[in-house]
């Protein structure tokens, strides 16, 4: 399994096992020319490990298992304590995942440890509540003990958001380990891929979507939600379908959502048969990180490749020319007018990286990476706070909408991508 993970996300061995098992506690050593600042970003190596390492310390909280005991009455089940600490929401999934891949290049284990500890937290507190649910029936005084819980989105699902992100981090973050997926992490993950292969909406052509929201609508904040679980889930079971059904999803909305200029629209109204009407910055952050995720899974011969490649090649091209002097990107993305948000900055820098460092784009191309991750580090604060990030969003039909939205200290949505950025840029050959 750690070489199959090492070859699908092109890893070097050594430094998965770091990730995967928190052995060797060595900093690595940036070579000299790595760590030299770059003209175009003013940011070297050592900084941008440094600040990666602050952001990651940030997240790390105390712990506490609950109890679990046979209970006769769920009265009982109620005076039994909760775990402390764990959290379910697709946000919390990204800096979870972030934790895991920042071992990689600090050497420090404490992050990625903390990522699974809570892992493991919450599936064992899951098993227990399905088993209490199996016990009493989905009773009114059942549902309401699942509302109290810091997993209730896990218990009910319902949705995209409840599933793909916490799943990805789940899944990464027990490649490597010894005893493999506890049976309770097997429940979770097969529970997610359950509502994203079999539950969740579906156009005819299997285009992921909301029909319940906003009249029916497909999100660009779905390609994440789905695609990047799916991939695991096809290394997971060994079953290529789940990897084309992700590639799939890209082509798609591209054809919905994606501008002449490579930027993509925030969302499609389907009984309208139009696109929302804004380039919103985090929604097209989602779908570059989507992209290099599949992409960076799928063989050189699948049929979707060149697609995959073509589409991401155009957004970042769409990217370049608006991308602000000291390397950020706008709230909305084509209005220079507005704000600069942090979110979609470190996705673009975590996108654009990943395909330099593959070889999708050009390798010149990893300087309007530095650039951006140089805008970042200035809304770090030394205590590793995230400033400048736009809060949960839904689809806008006025500008004004992006305008207000709430960008306060520290959102739950700033850590996970930049922690991502920051890790793709250290990862970087030497050029």
């Amino acid at each position: 399994m750690k070489n199959v993970f090492a070859r699908l996300f092109n890893w070097p061995l050594a430094a998965l096992l770091v990730v995967a098992t928190g052995a060797g506690c060595v900093q690595p050593q940036p070579n000299a020319k790595a760590a030299a600042a770059s003209p175009e970003s003013g940011i070297t190596a050592a900084e941008i490990r440094a600040v990666v390492q602050r952001v990651a310390r940030r997240q790390i909280h105390p712990l506490a298992d609950g109890e679990y005991p046979a209970v006769q009455s769920l009265e009982q089940a109620r005076a039994a304590r909760p775990p402390a600490g764990i959290e379910w929401i697709y946000p919390w999934g990204v800096t979870l995942a972030g934790l895991i891949r920042s071992t990689e290049v600090t050497g420090d284990d404490a992050p990625a440890n903390f990522a699974r500890e809570h892992n493991r937290i919450c599936a064992r507190y899951h098993a227990w509540l399905l088993g209490l649910r199996q016990q009493f029936g989905a009773s009114a005084e059942m549902n309401s003990l699942v509302r109290g819980s810091k997993i209730a989105r896990l218990m009910n699902l319902g949705n995209l958001d409840s599933c793909g992100a916490m799943g990805v981090q789940l899944l990464d973050s027990t490649i490597g380990q010894p005893a493999g997926m506890s049976p309770e992490e097997k429940t979770v993950a097969a529970r997610i891929a359950d509502w994203i292969v079999n539950r969740q909406d579906r156009l005819p052509d299997g285009t992921l979507w909301r029909a319940k929201q906003m009249g029916g609508t497909v999100w660009p904040d779905d390609l994440y939600m789905g695609c990047p679980f799916l991939v695991r889930w096809a290394r997971q079971t060994g079953d290529q379908k789940y990897l084309d059904d992700a590639a799939r999803q890209i082509v798609h909305q591209a054809a919905l959502e994606q501008d002449a200029d490579g930027l993509w629209f925030h969302g499609y109204f389907v009984s309208e048969k139009k696109t929302a009407p804004f380039k919103w910055g985090r929604g097209n952050g989602w779908v570059m990180v989507a992209t290099v995720e599949v992409l960076s899974a799928l063989p050189e011969n699948h049929p979707d490749r060149a697609r995959l490649i073509e589409i991401l090649r155009k957004q970042i091209a769409g990217l370049k020319p608006l991308q602000a002097p000291d390397g950020m990107w706008r709230q909305v993305l084509d209005h220079p007018e507005l704000w600069e948000e942090t979110s979609c900055t470190a996705m673009f820098t975590y996108g654009i990286a990943r395909a330099a460092n593959r070889g999708w784009i050009d390798a010149a191309d990893l300087g309007v990476a530095r650039k951006a991750f140089a805008g970042l580090a200035k809304n770090v604060s030394p205590e590793g706070h995230v400033n400048g990030t736009c809060e949960g969003t839904n689809i806008g039909r006025d500008l004004d909408f992006y305008i207000q939205r709430q960008h306060p200290l520290d959102d739950i949505h700033g850590p996970g991508p930049l922690l991502l950025a920051g890790t793709e840029l250290l990862l970087a050959k030497p050029k």
